[in-house]
């Protein structure tokens, strides 16, 4: 892995994980400073997360994470629906009993880390997006369709932007994975309209949620 390499996953992970946020600014003498390198590959990971979407450029020439309305994270939603339920019902049709069983590991390690008692809760809240990216990649690999799999993890590296604050609701790891579990069986038993229903209701829990935290944040501020 390249340096660039390496200061473009460090800083899309900061904000996967919440530590930077919608309206932080970064600048390039600050990045290399930190990391002792020249400004060349801070600059080359700049580039490449503005192509993701996830920063944007500013006048004093650095970058800032995007500050993102209400009605843009429904439309995100609303497109992740659409596009969610067609690799469900592809998965439906071709998962194979190997993937199942990865998606149980899966869902299994998930439970012991719900039980886990700790107060590092950056530490809880990356090893649950972790297994949550592991658990939607297995059903999206299951669908044999490349085309929409970049479609959906472009998608993703949006919605993952923002996904931090929903994933600070009350029980919002629980409930998620009690869903996941769900879809696990539709998927075994390969009935597309029961996981597609359970699809649907898991994304407009989460749009709810993460509304929810939204509009708590901004009347705090």
């Amino acid at each position: 892995m390249s340096i660039a390499d390496q200061i473009y996953q460090n800083i899309k992970d900061r904000i996967f994980q919440g530590a930077l946020k919608p309206g932080d600014r970064l600048f390039e003498s600050d990045v290399a400073k930190s990391e002792s390198v020249s400004r060349t590959p801070v600059r080359e990971a700049f580039r490449r997360l503005e192509q993701d979407l996830l920063v944007e450029r500013t006048a004093q020439g650095g970058v800032r994470i995007p500050e993102i309305d209400l009605d843009s994270i429904e439309d995100l939603f609303k497109l992740r629906t659409v596009l969610e339920c067609y690799a469900i019902e592809l998965a439906c049709e071709r998962i194979t009993e190997e993937e199942i069983t990865t998606l149980r590991i899966i869902k299994s390690q998930a439970q012991e880390l719900l039980k886990l008692e700790t107060t590092n809760q950056e530490y809880i809240l990356k090893q649950f997006m972790e297994l949550n990216s592991r658990f939607h990649d297995t059903i999206y690999r299951a669908t044999n369709s490349k085309f929409l799999v970049r479609v959906i993890n472009n998608l993703r590296e949006i919605v993952q932007s923002i996904r931090a604050l929903s994933i600070q609701a009350d029980n919002a790891p629980q409930q998620a994975w009690q869903e996941h579990n769900l879809l696990i069986e539709y998927l075994a038993q390969r009935d597309i309209e029961a996981a597609s229903n359970l699809i649907k209701i898991h994304i407009k829990c989460a749009l709810s949620q993460l509304k929810s935290v939204y509009e708590k944040n901004e009347a705090e501020s």
